[in-house]
C-alpha cells in the first residue's frame, strides 16, 4: 500500500460481534465492537467503506487526491480514481454502442479460395454452430459477443448520460447494477483476441478479407477497454445515491453489488440504491463453489483430450486439441500468438480450478495463513477467468467461412462444448465464492 493511500485515511480494523469476522491487520480481535483505529493526518468529512474481500470497515476522508487506495487488512483495491474519468468513460461507452451496430450489421469476414468466397456476419458463428448440432455452444457465442455487450454498453450509456446532465432517475441504480454484472460477461475484448488467432490462422491457408464490419468491431473492442479503465464505479454509485454511514459501521451490512452500507435490520430486502437484495454473506457460497468447480473439473480432462475443431492446414482438413492448436501457431512462427493461447486457454482454466480450491479450502479447515495471498488469488481468478473463451471464439471465428467442400471446411468439434462449460463453470464458480467467508473462517479458528 503506498504512502500517500495510507497517510490519507482512517482505518477500522475491526471485528469479533454480531458480524462474525476478525481482521488480520493488528491481530484477531474479541468482543462485540473491539475496534482499532490508526488515524493519520487527521480530518473532517470522513467516509465509511467496507473492503467487499474481507468486510473490514475502513474510513476514508472525503477530500483526497487522484490515487489508488488499498485495504488495509487484505490490500485489496478500496477506491482508484487516478486515472478515472466520467466524461472520458461516457464518451468511449457511447462509441463502443454506436461501433457495435455496424459491427453486427456490417460484412465481417470473407474468404476466397478456387474462385468461390464465402463470407459472414458477426452473428454468423452462432448460426454456424447451431446448424452443426452445437446450440449451447451457439447460445454462448450469441450473448457474449452479440446481445450482452449491446446491452451492457446500451446500460451504461444511459446512466451516464444522464449522470452528466445532472439528472438521476429510480432506475438508474438497478440499470448500472445490472451494467456491471454484465461487465463480465459482455467480451468485445476477448473476441478481439480470438479474432486475431482466427486470422492469422485462416490467412496460413487461403486468402481472407477484413470487412467493415469486422472493422467496427476491433474498434468498439478496444474501446471497451477504455471503459473498463476509465469508469470510476464508485463515484457514479456515489452520485446515483450518495453513501450512507449507519450507526454502527462494525455491524452493518454492505451491499455486494453497489457497496452501500446498511443497518443490521436491512437483511432480507432489497438496496434502496441497486435494488439488489441485501445479505451479510452470499448464501450458500460454499456449497454452490465446490459443486460448480468439481463440474469444471470433470469437465477439464474431455476439453484438453479430445479435439477442439478443426480447420483446412494445406487444404487438408486437420482436427486439434487446445495444445495442438498452440504448437501449429509456433508452427507458423507467431509466438506471440502461441503464448496468448496457451495462457488464456491452458493455463487459465487450470489455474482458475486451482486458486478456487485453494480459497475453498481455506474455509473449510478455518485456515488462518496466507489470507492476504489467498484473498490476491481470489482476486486474479475472478478477473482473468473470461478470458479463456478465446478458443470457442476463435472456432466462432472461422467456421462460418469455411465451408467450401469435403477438404476445406471447419467446424467445432467434441471438446469445443466441454470447454466452454469449464470457462462458464469457473467464472460462475467465482462468482459465488465469497471471500470474506475465508477471514471469518479464521476468526472463528482463533475464538
Amino acid at each position: 500500500m503506498s504512502d500517500a493511500a495510507r497517510g490519507n485515511a482512517l482505518y477500522i480494523a475491526d471485528r469479533l460481534g454480531q458480524d462474525g469476522v476478525g481482521s488480520a491487520w493488528g491481530g484477531f480481535r474479541k468482543g462485540y465492537a473491539n475496534i482499532v483505529t490508526a488515524i493519520a493526518h487527521g480530518g473532517t468529512g470522513i467516509a465509511i467503506v467496507g473492503c467487499p474481500d474481507c468486510g473490514t470497515r475502513q474510513r476514508l476522508p472525503s477530500a483526497r487526491p487522484a490515487t489508488v487506495t488499498h485495504c488495509i487488512t487484505c490490500d485489496a483495491t478500496i477506491e482508484r480514481t487516478h486515472g478515472r474519468s466520467v466524461p472520458a468513460a461516457l464518451a468511449c461507452s457511447l462509441a463502443t454502442l454506436l461501433l457495435l451496430i455496424p459491427a453486427n450489421l456490417s460484412l465481417f469476414l470473407r474468404t476466397d479460395a478456387l474462385g468461390v468466397s464465402r463470407s459472414s456476419h458477426l452473428a454468423s458463428a452462432a448460426g454456424a454452430m447451431l446448424g452443426d448440432g452445437l446450440p449451447l455452444l451457439a447460445l454462448a457465442v450469441l450473448l457474449f459477443v452479440v446481445i450482452f455487450p449491446l446491452v451492457r454498453f446500451a446500460l451504461l450509456s444511459a446512466v451516464l448520460g444522464l449522470l452528466a446532465y445532472g439528472r438521476v432517475e429510480p432506475w438508474m441504480g438497478r440499470a448500472f447494477r445490472w451494467s456491471n454484472r454484465l461487465e463480465t460477461w459482455a467480451m468485445p475484448d476477448v473476441f478481439l483476441l480470438g479474432l486475431a488467432v482466427a486470422y492469422a490462422r485462416l490467412a496460413a491457408s487461403i486468402a481472407v478479407r477484413v470487412g467493415p464490419g469486422a472493422i467496427a468491431f476491433i474498434a468498439a473492442g478496444v474501446l471497451s477497454l477504455v471503459v473498463r479503465a476509465t469508469l470510476d464505479k464508485a463515484a457514479i454509485w456515489e452520485r446515483i445515491a450518495p453513501d450512507s454511514c449507519p450507526a454502527d459501521p462494525a455491524h452493518a451490512i454492505e451491499c455486494q453489488d453497489c457497496d452501500l452500507l446498511l443497518p443490521p435490520h436491512r437483511e432480507g430486502q432489497s438496496c434502496p440504491r441497486c435494488a439488489a437484495p441485501i445479505r451479510r454473506r452470499k448464501p450458500q457460497s460454499i456449497s454452490r463453489t465446490i459443486a460448480l468447480t468439481l463440474a469444471a473439473l470433470l469437465l477439464y480432462i474431455p476439453a484438453n483430450i479430445y479435439p477442439l475443431a478443426t480447420l483446412p492446414i494445406n487444404y487438408q482438413p486437420t482436427k486439434y486439441t487446445v495444445l495442438e492448436g498452440v504448437i501449429d501457431l509456433v508452427h507458423a512462427g507467431l509466438w506471440d500468438l502461441a503464448i496468448l493461447v496457451f495462457c488464456a486457454s491452458f493455463l487459465i482454466p487450470f489455474l482458475k480450478l486451482v486458486g478456487i480450491s485453494w480459497c475453498v479450502w481455506s474455509v473449510l479447515s478455518r485456515s488462518d495463513r496466507h489470507l492476504v495471498a489467498k484473498a490476491r488469488t481470489y482476486r486474479v481468478v475472478e478477473e482473468i477467468g473470461r478470458w479463456s473463451m478465446v478458443d470457442p471464439f476463435v472456432i466462432g471465428a472461422f467456421v462460418p467461412v469455411m465451408n467450401y467442400n469435403a477438404l476445406i471446411y471447419g467446424r467445432a468439434e467434441a471438446a469445443a462444448l466441454p470447454f466452454t462449460a469449464v470457462v462458464v463453470l469457473t467464472i460462475i464458480s467465482a462468482k459465488t465464492f465469497d471471500p470474506r467467508l475465508m477471514w471469518d473462517a479464521a476468526a472463528r479458528r482463533r475464538v
